[in-house]
């Protein structure tokens, strides 16, 4: 999910239009905070960012996180991406 106003999705083209540099947010789900930021500490390197708790589930079995980044290029906004998806503390991203 893009938080730029600049971006913009063509459903008959398939692919948005994203201008960078922009802030770019990934929405991930895991079971434990602490291992999650962890993980996405690692995926943004020095990269600019804020990770900010979301939301706990009602039993307290899965937590959220926003993961806010200024990327620069499509390159990086992927391999954040992929970073995060090899974390075993991150089951999904959105």
């Amino acid at each position: 999910m893009s938080t730029s106003a600049n971006n913009s999705f063509n459903p008959l083209e398939g692919k948005p239009q994203i201008d960078y540099p922009c802030e770019w947010e990934y929405r991930l789900i895991g079971r434990d905070a602490a291992t999650m930021a962890t993980a996405a500490m690692g995926a943004v390197g020095g990269t600019a960012h804020k990770l900010e708790p979301s939301h706990t589930s009602s039993k307290g079995s899965f937590v959220s996180m926003r993961l806010i980044v200024n990327v620069s290029s499509e390159e990086e906004r992927l391999a954040i991406f992929e970073a995060l998806r090899a974390s075993k503390s991150i089951l999904q991203i959105l």
